[in-house]
């Protein structure tokens, strides 16, 4: 009896700690201008056993590689909008992830237009697909993308890993959407690109990770450059992000899509811990979080 006690207790033990456990790896933070430091936007989610790819940025399959997954193990890909930086690698996790020999049809979701998007890549890629597939005996039906055009909501759900979907601010580009992941007691928000949204503040409020997209540049630089102007107006400033962070209240906050122009990384972190005092750190590519009764960072590199 004594013995039975003890295993359950110590399952029990488990499977909360399970349930409660979710890694989150950076595979790019990076922005449309090409850095072999910070790759194109990417994030990787594995809860309930499951690998969720926020974004799909220059680059991702090779971090993939560096992270020790193979693009077939991908379940899902959520895209937050349309724009270059967070689609143009989405094609190399396609293909390679096929020729891996992934056993389903690859899943994606994201905006309004991204049926075309998949349809594109479906056309540009036949000829490479009927070489292999008569060559090599791959199989073509498991190079085909399913797509799901979402709206607001709830748009994932299993394994107890749910996914919801929001609108932020983004314009001109709409539909743009931030992510939330809850996995038992854990939640993750994800910002994609926006400015400051108050449906991302209400979506965000005591998450245990907030993943915020940051912009700025220094004064001498918008002297020169007036169209920066234009580009912040649709990106968070650190004083946006003060706003946002005192109004959340996440166990951790970290910076990724750093667009700065003239300034530091330091700088930035500089400007806002000065007004919160919450956790707040910069991401950088193949930075792994483990979410858990703690919260830890790693560099994967």
């Amino acid at each position: 009896m004594r013995r039975l006690l003890k295993f359950i207790s110590i399952f029990l033990l488990s499977t909360s700690t399970y349930a409660d456990y979710v890694e989150v790896t950076l595979l790019g933070t990076g922005t449309p201008r090409p850095s072999i430091e910070r790759f194109g936007t990417s994030t990787l989610v594995s809860a309930g056993g499951k690998l969720l790819l926020f974004d799909a940025g220059r680059g991702v399959t090779i971090r993939l590689q560096q992270a020790g997954i193979t693009p077939d193990r991908i379940d899902h890909v959520f895209l937050t909008h349309l724009h270059s930086d967070h689609i143009s690698g989405f094609d190399d996790l396609w293909i390679t992830g096929w020729i891996w020999q992934r056993q389903d049809p690859i899943q994606v979701s994201g905006p309004t237009g991204i049926g075309n998007f998949v349809q594109s890549l479906r056309q540009a890629y036949d000829a490479d697909i009927t070489f292999r597939s008569t060559n090599v005996n791959l199989d073509a039906t498991k190079a085909e993308i399913i797509s799901q055009e979402i709206n607001e909501g709830v748009v994932y759900d299993q394994n107890r890993v749910k996914v919801t979907a929001f609108l932020v601010d983004h314009e001109p580009v709409e539909p743009a959407y931030g992510y939330r992941i809850d996995f038992g007691d854990r939640s993750i928000v994800i910002s994609g690109d926006t400015t400051y949204s108050e449906n991302l503040v209400k979506h965000s409020k005591k998450v245990d990770l907030l993943l915020h997209e940051i912009a700025d540049a220094s004064q001498s630089i918008l002297n020169k450059n007036k169209r920066l102007d234009s580009v912040l107006a649709y990106h968070t400033t650190p004083t946006e992000m003060v706003s946002i962070l005192k109004q959340t209240q996440p166990r951790l906050a970290v910076l990724n899509h750093l667009l700065l122009f003239g300034l530091s990384p330091e700088d930035v972190i500089k400007q806002i811990t000065e007004d919160y005092k919450g956790k707040v750190e910069i991401g950088y590519d193949l930075m792994k979080i483990s979410i858990g009764n703690k919260i830890t960072t790693q560099s994967l590199q």
